[in-house]
């Protein structure tokens, strides 16, 4: 798997893209990225995956106020290679990102930069500048560009989405188990 923390990296090839957080590389995250890469094998376009090196979330808070991430940037990156992905890019989360609107970021990153020729993300995703951006300007976007979108829908244990804030609870709580049930990898 090719690795960049260069939000400029150039795919050569067309891409089936994921997009997401992806902390943790939880059973949800791995319903997206696992949907990108069949995507990708289906129509003979490359996998990539676009997920920052650290969590936009903790960027801009003071330290007491941060959350821990579920992974490291590199357990996260051999997580989502075991998953097939031919490539991920992983940039480090910046005031400069975080100033970048929605739509530009679809435009210049997703589809100019990774090449995109379809978009996965899970259905809560949001990004861009102050997190504008969502599922419905995605797809806005997307058909304007000519550029498949797929929302892959929340994966649910006991009738509730799987999230890495209640994964986090879980560990914060000693819940091992519990936490490594919904992660589907160990901890």
């Amino acid at each position: 798997m090719i690795i960049s923390n260069d939000i400029r990296f150039i795919s050569e090839r067309p891409a089936a893209v994921a997009l997401g957080t992806f902390d943790g590389v939880h059973l949800g995250h791995r319903a997206v990225i696992g949907r990108a890469v069949e995507l990708a094998k289906e129509t003979g376009l490359a996998s990539a995956v676009f997920a920052f090196s650290d969590l936009p979330k903790n960027a801009f808070l003071p330290p007491e106020k941060r959350v821990f991430p579920l992974c490291t940037p590199a357990e996260k990156a051999r997580l989502i290679a075991s998953l097939g992905a031919d490539m991920l890019i992983a940039p480090p989360f910046t005031r400069e990102i975080a100033s970048i609107p929605a739509a530009d970021f679809i435009r210049g990153v997703l589809i100019g930069h990774l090449n995109a020729r379809v978009i996965v993300c899970g259905e809560d995703h949001r990004f861009g500048a102050r997190g504008a951006g969502d599922t419905e300007l995605l797809k806005r976007v997307c058909r304007e560009a000519g550029v498949g979108v797929e929302i892959v829908p929340p994966v649910t244990r006991s009738g509730k989405r799987i999230s890495s804030t209640d994964i986090r609870a879980l560990l914060e709580a000693g819940r091992i188990e519990d936490a490594r049930a919904l992660l589907g990898h160990e901890v």
